[in-house]
């Protein structure tokens, strides 16, 4: 597909390179060339472990006019073992590796330094008439695997995924918690899993409660307090204060739809009230809750200081609109003095979202340890959303790396064939190499935190991202280059630091030699069931799959297994006029109408037959007969996703719907601590450790 030219010019225009016309088109063209040597020194240099030369060379651009003798300082990074350094040259004097206009050279500055990784700061004096100051980015070349893991004779492991929000508990508040997943981390757990899989855990919008896509978050570096338990606060008791919420439990826990307006109006509410019990009990006091608060609070710093004001921005001014550029214009900008006035008079709201996040991390690191303490080899797999919402605290406090004007989304394809627009906008390649990559390396370093795994949603965005100007559709898209390599050493660096696994989201258009690439850096790949193929829609056979992956057989965007044997996706997308043509339509019931038959011959060859129940009919067989199948393949890590353990029949999310679909509202049928007793799970488990899968194989 070719992009048009409009599309174009909005793409050049929200980039800083506008091209309305020929005169315009010359001189960003002309000022783009110029930019790689404007920079006397870059703003970031990287350098990956085992790189030839071993030591640090940083590229400087000289000119024929002196400043003075050369001098460097390197001053590491707090925490790293290595001691300051300093040295001298002569600008002149050092290697020249490229010419350049009106004069101008790149040169090689050899440091001799073997640094360790990590952020270190770079000041060199003598490029221009002041000190200049970059980041030095040492990382290692793959990212984090346990010794032996990569080897097809290493371990095979399992885990559950699950959509936080839809599990149930005997003492939720009408949606899933973290004591919820605490308890399914400890049942995985005793029954031979390595792994809980997670939706993602981001911030979304407390003025917004029907916004409930985890992955259309308000911020991807902070929490969502609705997944707070609230009888394990340890403020919580059954005072008259609060018993009057507990009322009502019963009929937020019962229906199988979460009743969003009705568990955020509760759940805020009574966060409020424990709030006010912390600050009487412990907030400037030496309790040991006081003093670990007071820690949050500092590890937390300017980036926790500003989520918080936005949300308490937001609840000011929600009658306004929905985002921050509906506020006036003087709160536009964090850095603002009307932004810091607020803050001050809202002191006391601030702090209370700032406890929110504090209490979340709290208990998402006691479900961290239930997974550790039932035996998991890799714990919580946590799930990083490919962007923010345009209209949250990400964008607001992160306007200087975003390129406003564009929304990132998925072109046509048999899944979705009028492609995908998702709203939100992605980095500026340009500005986030000019912040040194670290507005992305926080956000993965929140995302790894109490995890031992993370999934990357769309990882391909780490090399190129289909955008989409505002207020045009997705077949006027284009792709969006991306500072591949430098993202990918930053990610491992982040990965070795928190020992966590990478697992990469690779489906869609995939790039040729991309997933060679990720298999070089250690990124595991994501392969399922429905999508695994071959060029005669035969299902690939388990040996085939590549030990570097992640499998499993569906996905939060896709049909559970027994919805799409019954089709009940296509019922929808009927219902929701999501076929483009009636012709798109018929294709895609006959190739559900193939699937059913080509499926149950291959289970059967394979030593697990289908009983036929009725063509719409899931046969009994299904779960386990796939289970089994991908159970043989060599990759690392196995998911069982929830919805298909208990069998259920809708998918958590229809892509291309907001409202009409009940998308991140479904939750199971039963409360996970009956899921022991009901035995589905138990039995995957048995099926799993038969084929040498998951902890109990080995015992």
């Amino acid at each position: 597909m070719v992009a048009p030219d409009a599309a174009l010019k909005a793409a050049l225009a929200a980039l800083g390179w506008p091209a309305e016309d020929e005169a315009q088109a010359a001189r960003s063209l002309a000022a783009l060339e110029a930019a790689p040597w404007a920079e006397a020194l870059p703003p970031c240099v990287i350098h990956r472990l085992g790189d030839t030369p071993a030591v640090l060379t940083v590229p400087v651009v000289t000119t024929g006019d002196s400043f003075g003798p050369g001098r460097w300082s390197l001053t590491p990074e707090e925490g790293a073992q290595a001691l300051p350094a300093t040295g001298t040259f002569d600008p002149q004097s050092l290697t020249v590796e490229e010419s350049g206009p009106e004069g101008k050279t790149r040169r090689r500055l050899d440091l001799g330094l073997d640094l360790p990784m990590g952020y270190h700061r770079l000041r060199v004096e003598g490029l221009a008439p002041t000190a200049l100051e970059t980041v030095l980015i040492v990382a290692p070349r793959r990212c984090w695997l346990p010794e032996g893991w990569e080897d097809r004779e290493g371990p095979r492991l399992w885990g559950v995924a699950t959509q936080v929000h839809g599990l149930r508990s005997l003492n939720d508040w009408g949606m899933g918690d973290f004591d919820s997943l605490a308890v399914l981390a400890r049942l995985t757990g005793r029954q031979g899993g390595d792994l809980l899989g997670v939706s993602p855990l981001h911030a979304l919008f407390p003025a917004r409660p029907l916004h409930a896509s985890p992955y259309s978050p308000n911020s991807r570096l902070f929490l969502n307090p609705l997944y707070i338990s609230i009888p394990s606060v340890p403020e919580y008791d059954l005072s008259p204060e609060l018993a009057a919420f507990t009322n009502d439990l019963g009929a937020l826990q019962q229906p199988e739809l979460i009743d969003l307006a009705a568990v955020a109006e509760g759940k805020w509410s009574a966060l409020a009230i424990l709030h006010r019990r912390f600050v009487a009990q412990h907030l400037g006091r030496r309790t040991p809750r006081g003093q670990a608060f007071t820690a949050f609070l500092k590890e937390g710093g300017e980036h926790l200081e500003k989520f918080a004001i936005f949300q308490t921005l937001s609840e000011h001014f929600k009658e306004r609109g929905w985002s921050w550029r509906d506020w006036p214009a003087e709160f536009h900008d964090p850095a603002a003095p009307a932004v810091a006035a607020f803050a001050g008079e809202q002191a006391a709201r601030v702090l209370f979202h700032q406890w929110c996040q504090f209490e979340a991390d709290r208990q998402l690191a006691l479900v961290a340890k239930a997974a550790a303490d039932a035996g998991q080899r890799v714990g919580l797999y946590r799930d990083l959303a490919l962007g923010s919402d345009p209209t949250g605290a990400d964008c607001w406090a992160l306007r200087g790396v975003m390129a406003e004007g564009l929304s990132v989304g998925a072109p046509p394809d048999p899944w979705n064939a009028k492609g995908q627009n998702w709203g939100f906008p992605p980095f500026h390649p340009g500005h986030l190499r000019q912040a040194a990559y670290q507005p992305f390396a926080r956000m993965i370093r929140a995302n790894m935190r109490e995890a031992g795994a993370l999934r990357m949603d769309h990882v391909l965005g780490l090399m190129r991202l289909f955008c989409i100007p505002w207020g045009m559709e997705g077949r006027e898209g284009f792709y969006l280059r991306m500072p591949f390599e430098d993202l990918l050493a930053v990610l491992a660096l982040e990965s070795h630091r928190a020992r966590c696994i990478v697992v990469g989201e690779d489906l869609g258009t995939v790039p040729d030699g991309f997933r060679d690439r990720m298999r070089e850096a250690a990124v595991l790949s994501y392969r399922l069931f429905f999508f695994e193929r071959g060029h005669d829609q035969a299902l690939t056979p388990p040996e085939a799959y590549p030990r570097l992956a992640t499998v499993a057989a569906s996905t939060h965007d896709l049909p559970t297994l027994a919805g799409f044997w019954a089709g009940r996706d296509l019922a929808w997308k009927n219902d929701l006029d999501l076929f483009p043509s009636e012709q798109a339509r018929n294709a895609e019931s006959m190739d559900r109408h193939n699937d059913r038959p080509r499926i149950r011959a291959t289970l059967a060859a394979a030593g697990t037959p289908l009983s036929d129940p009725g063509t719409f009919t899931p046969p009994p067989e299904l779960v386990p007969a796939v289970t089994a199948w991908l159970a043989r393949t060599p990759s690392l890590i196995l998911m069982l996703q929830i919805e298909d353990v208990l069998e259920m029949p809708e998918q958590a999310n229809m892509p291309g719907t907001i409202d009409q679909h009940p998308n991140w509202r479904r939750r199971i049928p039963l409360a996970v601590e009956a899921l022991e007793v009901d035995g589905r799970l138990g039995r995957l488990a048995c099926i799993l450790a038969s084929h040498g899968r998951g902890a109990a194989a080995k015992r």
